[in-house]
């Protein structure tokens, strides 16, 4: 079992889903805990806190750079060191074509879903490489493989992604750093607020298992990619979409 005692871990978007259930895991496994999303966040802190685990709220937008520099040094502060990032935070919003997305809701979906992404990696990487050692997953989605109808901006968001996954990847791997990635496929989480009862029909039969994932699912996954056991993979995505990919 995947020990994180003594580590810190940051974790975007953990009011809710994905991140909420990193953050549970992570917790299990005696990490301290950085937790961030524009709301909801203090909830989750408050459980774990009563859990004994340390941990560091934040309400904040992942778009906002200076926001990032601010609590990475009150991180340093407080703990010293930054061992893992997981990159979750991200939106969707339904209808989105290209022909028929405005600007304002593909800079939005942008911004988050892969500005927010690297803005967390540019924040926390000078300390992994000053001593020479990091984890960092970034959720991606089978929507960075496939064309997903109704999901132009979202779908090139998720592919920017992984393109820079893979790209970090190899970049830090000579200093011990490692970046991998998850792509999850429909996952019962509050994003799904924001996706169609058409669209969630859609992905349905396009997924071999025949049901959708657990947030507990993905993020065993998220742990493993920031534990010790994922030493030799680096810029490598891991589908959890039931085989939906495979198809």
């Amino acid at each position: 079992m995947a020990d994180f005692t003594g580590k810190v871990v940051i974790v975007t978007g953990a009011g809710d889903g994905i991140g909420r259930a990193a953050a549970r895991e992570f917790a299990e496994k005696d990490a301290k805990l950085v937790l961030i999303d524009i709301k909801g966040v203090e909830a989750i802190a408050e459980e774990l806190r009563g859990k004994d685990c340390e941990v560091i709220a934040a309400s904040m937008d992942v778009r906002d750079a200076a926001a990032w520099d601010s609590l990475v040094g009150d991180v340093l502060a407080r703990f010293g060191t930054i061992d893992a990032l997981v990159n979750n935070a991200g939106v969707a919003v339904p209808g989105d074509t290209a022909a028929d997305v405005s600007e304002e809701v593909w800079d939005k979906i942008m911004d988050v879903n892969a500005k927010g992404v690297w803005l967390g990696m540019r924040a926390v990487l000078p300390t992994m490489i000053s001593k020479k050692s990091g984890k960092i997953c970034n959720v991606a989605s089978t929507a960075a493989h496939i064309g997903l109808k109704n999901a132009a901006a979202y779908c090139a968001s998720k592919g920017a992604v992984l393109a820079l996954t893979r790209q970090a990847g190899v970049q830090y791997a000579p200093l011990n750093i490692q970046i991998n990635s998850v792509s999850p496929g429909t996952t019962m989480t509050g994003l799904q607020r924001d996706v169609t009862e058409e669209q969630r029909a859609a992905f349905l039969p396009l997924t071999p298992i025949g049901r959708f994932a657990a947030s507990e699912e993905v993020s065993a996954v998220i742990v493993f990619l920031c534990s010790t056991g994922s030493s030799f993979m680096t810029g490598a995505d891991v589908s959890i979409d039931g085989g939906m990919v495979a198809l």
